[in-house]
């Protein structure tokens, strides 16, 4: 139904068919575009890299799905600098790098890393009012990995897998609190809510 390689457009600007999703800081265009320097495969990805919470992501109209985009199965491939900023002693850096938008944001492939560099996965809305997160179980490295998501809105459900491993800890069916809703596009690109010690880039 939605297929993107990030291989139309120009170098630093969005891809074809994707627009600004502005976040909550006060800059328009934290350094997210297509770039050269890394991809998974053909000769771009979307590049995410900044040090202001609350930056700019792309964004790409679910209109054209119909009833798909309430009820789907997703997938990114994603890779983080290494080695990835980490927080100080005590502190975490969380970082969205895919959400869907509709009445409120359900961050789809979420994740909060701690100052060992092992990050947890979860699913998350804004006001955190609903939230469920795994074990920090997971480090971010050089390579290139797999996340993929499950939604079904009309039963209030989600799944979550990374690398083909499914994380049932944040797994649910029949929750009203996640405020799934009619989606009216996908928001790719790392934003993150605490400032981090350098760049935290991700393609």
């Amino acid at each position: 139904k939605l297929c993107e390689d990030f291989e139309s457009g120009t170098v630093g600007g969005f891809p074809t068919g994707w627009t600004a999703l502005n976040g909550y800081g006060a800059d328009s265009m934290r350094g997210v575009g297509l770039a050269t320097d890394q991809f998974h495969s053909g000769a771009m990805a979307l590049k995410s890299s900044s040090m202001t919470p609350g930056q700019q992501r792309a964004q790409r109209s679910l209109s054209a799905l119909g009833a798909t985009a309430t009820k789907h199965w997703g997938r990114i491939f994603y890779k983080v600098v290494s080695p990835s900023p980490r927080p100080a002693s005590g502190a975490v850096i969380h970082v969205t790098l895919a959400a869907l938008q509709g009445t409120t944001e359900n961050r789809i492939v979420d994740t909060v890393e701690q100052s060992n560099g092992t990050h947890q996965w979860l699913f998350n809305i804004p006001d955190d009012s609903c939230g469920t997160g795994s074990s920090y179980n997971w480090s971010f490295d050089s390579a290139w990995h797999c996340a993929e998501w499950y939604v079904d809105v009309s039963a209030q459900a989600y799944r979550f897998f990374s690398d083909g491993t499914e994380v049932t800890q944040i797994g649910f069916t029949g929750r009203s609190g996640a405020r799934m809703s009619s989606y009216t596009s996908l928001g790719v690109g790392a934003i993150f809510y605490q400032m981090p010690p350098s760049p935290f880039t991700i393609w």
